[in-house]
């Protein structure tokens, strides 16, 4: 059989955990010996399909013309240069699926892979997601032997399937029974799987879990960004405003006496192009390498992000997370309850932080890591 394997996941864009998702997952079926390509397209209609054609021909021209031409979207696209070039570097990607939607797109995406995995980040969650396609809808009409589906710590983001419609639930339920094998991420997909749509699955760490902190470090030390430039601070890394994470902060950095490291830029949305020239720092995201480096010297960090939340675990750093409810807090909810750092958790209904979050047992999460680690190993080797 072809050791070829297309990875169906989220658009990447400028989020950090969904991009670092993607290249762990990537990097360790790669590391398997397989072939994996991550395709992020969009499946989309004909008529969408030539309007997007065109708006690339647009953005071309755009790109071309003198920057005051076109200043906002010149600006917002400069500040996420840095993701941009991560993904062209490290991750091997395509749009296989986009194109499946024709005959030639088809039979090409059934000449090249004969296993599909679907996977990680919140790929079911339909207020995130397209459905039914993130459930491999278009391998249903591939010609030849039957292909390989699989998922690997697939994530619903939330605790229901409220945000499904009653079409996309039947047809889901269809399509995932299909599966040779499904892993979800959180213990409320586990529930989800089996009550909604019948099959059993799996709970596994996130595949950023499953490489070692050092990569992480080697791959920062290899962009020659500086090893250590959080060390001494208090990192805060803040996807939404927050008054109770805010006030947590300035408490944090009080009794720590350290100063705070703000990791996201604070001038906000991208403004017009001259505004932006005058003075990028306030606007550029830091690189990949950079966002890793900082997780892996900070003294402590303060965050209201799942993939903020795994680093900080996986480089042993104490931390304090918010449980973004908006964003899916079933996340954190599983993830902490593995290693059990269910104290961490911070809300807006918590009076103080716990005192066992400035001195985690590192040596007891290490092991059950270690242990999550061969688990989700052994899962994806026996299934690919």
């Amino acid at each position: 059989m072809s050791r070829r394997v297309l990875i169906k996941t989220l658009p990447l864009h400028s989020n950090y955990g969904g991009i670092l998702q993607a290249y762990a997952l990537q990097r360790v079926v790669r590391d398997l010996g397989y072939l994996p390509v991550t395709d992020t397209s969009k499946p989309l209609p004909l008529q969408r399909r030539l309007r997007r054609r065109l708006w690339d021909v647009r953005r071309g021209i755009r790109m071309s013309l003198p920057a005051r031409f076109d200043w906002r979207w010149r600006s917002a696209r400069e500040a996420t240069a840095s993701q941009r070039a991560f993904i062209a570097r490290h991750i091997t990607g395509g749009s296989f699926v986009e194109r499946a939607y024709t005959r030639r797109g088809r039979a090409l995406l059934a000449r090249r892979f004969r296993t599909f995995v679907v996977g990680s980040d919140q790929v079911w969650r339909a207020s995130y997601a397209d459905l039914p396609a993130q459930f491999l809808d278009v391998v249903d009409d591939l010609d030849g032997d039957r292909p390989r589906r699989m998922s690997f710590a697939a994530s619903f983001g939330v605790d229901d399937i409220a945000e499904y419609r009653d079409g996309d639930r039947a047809r889901v339920a269809e399509l995932i029974r299909k599966f040779d094998a499904v892993s979800v991420r959180e213990a409320a997909g586990v529930r989800i799987c089996r009550d909604e749509f019948g099959v059993h699955a799996e709970q596994h760490v996130d595949p950023t879990m499953l490489l070692p902190a050092d990569h992480y470090r080697q791959l920062a030390a290899r962009a020659g960004v500086a090893p250590a430039p959080a060390t001494g601070r208090l990192l805060v890394y803040r996807l939404d405003a927050n008054d109770h994470l805010e006030r947590t902060e300035r408490e944090l950095a009080e009794r720590l006496g350290v100063p705070s490291l703000e990791l996201l830029p604070t001038g906000g949305p991208s403004p017009s192009y001259r505004e932006y020239a005058q003075n990028r720092s306030a606007y550029d995201l830091p690189s990949i390498e950079q966002w890793l480096a900082c997780f892996a010297s900070a003294d402590f960090v303060a965050t209201d992000s799942f993939h903020g939340c795994v680093f900080s675990i996986l480089f042993n750093r104490p931390f304090v997370v918010y449980a973004n409810a908006s964003r899916g807090a079933s996340r954190f909810d599983t993830l902490l309850g593995i290693f059990g750092l269910e104290h961490h958790l911070t809300s807006a209904s918590s009076t103080a932080v716990d005192e066992r979050v400035f001195a985690p047992d590192w040596a007891s999460v290490n092991r059950v890591l270690d242990a999550e680690r061969s688990r989700a190993l052994a899962y994806l080797t026996a299934n690919l």
